[in-house]
């Protein structure tokens, strides 16, 4: 075998390597990173039914495919509702507040965005729950 040929071979499969791993390294929905208070506050009434939900984290994808719902059982994805206005936010959940990242919100936007968080927040939170009756049944048998 030709050592040239096997060196051209090897640069050949590292640039080739290194091309699939930069194109799996783009995400086509970022997660928004810009803390929206106004967001916040319409999201922090809904803080306790997430909190008793177990979610962590819901995401709402500008392609409005998908909403992406992180809970202590796993991920759950519903469908972005239909009718509503396109958004893209992200929202976290810890032992006291809501806060909602966004870099897409404007003032021009925000009833748009409230009705997303209004119709968004429920639906997950009634999707987790239910999730969590399925996942304990399924782990420890009906009662």
């Amino acid at each position: 075998m030709n050592p040239h040929r096997g060196k051209s071979y090897l640069r050949a499969c590292v640039v080739g390597l290194a091309m699939l791993a930069a194109g799996c390294a783009s995400t086509p929905n970022p997660i928004p990173a810009t803390t929206q208070p106004a967001l916040s506050a319409m999201a922090q009434p809904y803080g306790e039914a997430l909190r008793t939900a177990g979610i962590n984290s819901v995401q709402v994808f500008a392609n409005g495919a998908r909403v992406r719902t992180a809970t202590s059982f796993g991920e759950i994805y519903l469908r972005y509702p239909a009718g509503l206005g396109p958004t893209a936010f992200a929202v976290y959940v810890d032992g006291s507040t809501v806060e909602v990242d966004s870099d897409t919100y404007s003032a021009g936007s925000s009833a748009q965005y409230e009705a997303a968080i209004k119709t968004v927040l429920p639906a997950v939170i009634k999707a987790a729950t239910e999730n969590n009756a399925r996942v304990v049944t399924n782990r420890f048998g009906k009662n």
